[in-house]
């Protein structure tokens, strides 16, 4: 038998069934489960909206469908990963792959709004297959290994996302396309879950494992993690925790920034149907478009931020690219132009995400680390859940709607920037 590349940190619980099992490491299995589960997500979803309004929904109710998804998602993330270090992984993880197939096989029989919203709610509740994945593999995986193996398996899922939008929009555009991707990304999840119940070994949860304390923790890939999790105790306890009199502006800043992204992006598809008349097909090829510029804008960030000294002046210069290019987005005359300022948006995105926990992290020292990151990220995680229903008014009125918002709010946090210095000089400079 090939020798195992890691050694388990968390032994499974018969060792008869996980040598059965092990033919394939349990590692390479996480990693093709990850690369299904999220090709299956991708083929369907930039569909969903254009779908709701092919069976008669305003922008507006396309929007609040948007958000079901997200404010089950955000309520019901402690839930499920509580209950997921309560039993086994691989129960844990079968389970949430089948319940969420149940989801995507109602979109698949879905004739109205009605059914939709029905099969968003077990999605909503079920979905968090990608946390328990990387909750097994925290446990399988020993701590010097864990950031590798971790960035393995985003890396594996984030290939399913790039192809699953291709796969989805040419399917979509045969006859009851939309009902046919739906089952088939069904019957993906349904192969997921039956590919982690027959080759996973059973690991139960360590329970001297807890990701929230460990020294990597200020990492940060860790720290720009985009779960949705939202625990309203948390949530209370560090507003109190914070000096707002000295960190409200740059709250205020980093919120408006990422808010205006995630509006933009929120409601894309329906976005671009209805002001360039783009069909499923070139909507899932956009969507690939975009997930393939994002990942490789991750190889450029390192050398982008070495060649500033002064993460205040980089987080300057890339809003202000930031706002230009939301400009360009939105007044971009046909879909082509609109594809040319797509990979600016990503790099943009990609340095700021990095930068701005950089100086976050230099800001909050005296604070809590910890208590501002977990704010800021509670809060963007109800801003992710709304950003669809305002997405969806703003449609109503200008099919530029999402847009306007986002450079708005772009443009907003770029003056505070220039009104405010956030870096360490000026406002010592500021307070003496």
């Amino acid at each position: 038998m090939k020798k195992r590349k890691y050694t388990l940190s968390v032994p499974p619980d018969d060792d008869d069934d996980y040598g059965i099992r092990s033919i394939v490491p349990p590692e390479y299995i996480i990693y093709f489960s990850g690369f299904l589960d999220l090709f299956g997500v991708s083929m369907i979803l930039p569909l969903i909206l254009p779908q709701a309004r092919d069976l008669g929904a305003s922008s507006t109710l396309a929007g609040i469908l948007g958000s079901v998804y997200g404010s089950m998602q955000l309520f019901s993330g402690p839930i499920i990963g509580n209950w997921s270090d309560s039993i086994d992984r691989r129960m844990s993880l079968t389970l949430v792959l089948f319940l969420s197939a149940v989801g995507y096989g109602l979109l698949g029989i879905a004739t109205s709004i009605a059914m939709m919203f029905l099969a968003r709610l077990p999605l909503g509740i079920f979905k968090h297959s990608q946390g328990i994945s990387k909750s097994y593999l925290a446990d399988f995986i020993p701590a010097h290994d864990r950031n590798t193996v971790l960035g393995h398996f985003n890396a594996a899922s984030s290939i399913g996302f790039i192809l699953g939008p291709m796969v989805g929009g040419h399917i979509a555009e045969l006859p009851g396309g939309f009902n046919m991707v739906g089952l088939l990304s069904a019957f993906i999840f349904v192969l997921n879950s039956v590919l982690i119940w027959l080759t996973l070994p059973s690991v139960k949860p360590s329970p001297h494992l807890d990701l929230a304390r460990e020294d990597s923790v200020t990492s940060l890939k860790k720290l720009n993690s985009d779960e949705i999790n939202f625990s309203p105790r948390l949530f209370l306890d560090s507003l109190k925790q914070i000096d707002w009199k000295d960190l409200w502006d740059w709250f205020l800043i980093k919120f408006l920034m990422g808010f205006s992204v995630i509006l933009f992006r929120s409601n894309f598809s329906l976005m671009t149907r209805e002001k360039y008349g783009v069909g499923a097909m070139m909507n899932g090829y956009l969507m690939s478009f975009s997930g393939a510029t994002a990942s490789l804008s991750g190889f450029f960030v390192g050398r982008i931020s070495n060649r500033y000294r002064n993460d205040y002046k980089l987080i300057k210069h890339m809003s202000l690219l930031m706002t230009f290019t939301l400009l360009g987005l939105i007044t971009s005359p046909n879909i082509w132009i609109l594809v040319m300022f797509l990979p600016i948006l990503s790099l943009a995105t990609s340095v700021l995400r990095v930068s701005t926990t950089s100086l976050t992290i230099e800001r909050s020292k005296n604070q809590g680390i910890g208590a501002t990151i977990g704010l800021h990220q509670s809060i963007m995680s109800v801003a992710r859940m709304l950003s669809s229903v305002i997405a969806g008014v703003s449609l109503e009125f200008s099919n530029s709607g999402p847009g306007i918002l986002a450079l708005v709010s772009s443009s907003v946090a770029l003056i505070l920037l220039i009104l405010r210095p956030q870096d360490a000089a000026s406002k010592r400079k500021k307070n003496n």
